[in-house]
């Protein structure tokens, strides 16, 4: 697919860039574990120093359950399950947008697109087309 209009192309650039977003990843306190019935994105390091990341996780009583998506070839997803007692969790960190970020890249971004766009037509003049100046060649009679 070709867009005729640059512009055109730096919007939907610019759309891509905004629609991705930043992300980083935060440890969760202790005391916030079952704050969310769900998280997305999930790292848990245990006690023994064993790190396991999950698509999902989810914290019911004194366990979490996260869970990975398994390759296979039927395109139906299928999910392993793990379970991990709270008391073994040494730390839990889930990726999270960083709107702060995003907000960043999308304004440096869309300066840099009104940058060039003002630069390209700082110079060009506006003229009317078809019209000439009276008494251009020969001068004008005094």
């Amino acid at each position: 697919m070709m867009f005729a209009r640059p512009r055109l192309r730096g919007l939907v650039a610019l759309s891509l860039l905004a629609a991705t977003g930043c992300t980083t990843i935060r440890e969760i306190p202790r005391d916030g574990y079952d704050a969310a019935p769900e998280r997305h994105h999930v790292v848990v390091v245990t006690r023994d120093g064993s790190r396991q990341e999950f698509d999902d996780a989810r914290v019911a009583g004194d366990s979490l359950t996260g869970y990975i998506e398994r390759d296979n070839q039927s395109g139906i997803p299928e999910y392993r399950s793990v379970v991990i007692a709270l008391d073994d969790i040494e730390h839990l960190s889930a990726k999270r947008v960083d709107w702060y970020r995003t907000a960043l890249a999308g304004g440096v971004s869309l300066g840099a697109v009104v940058a060039v766009a003002l630069s390209r037509h700082k110079g060009a003049a506006v003229t009317p087309p078809d019209i000439t100046p009276p008494c251009s060649d020969p001068p004008c009679p005094p």
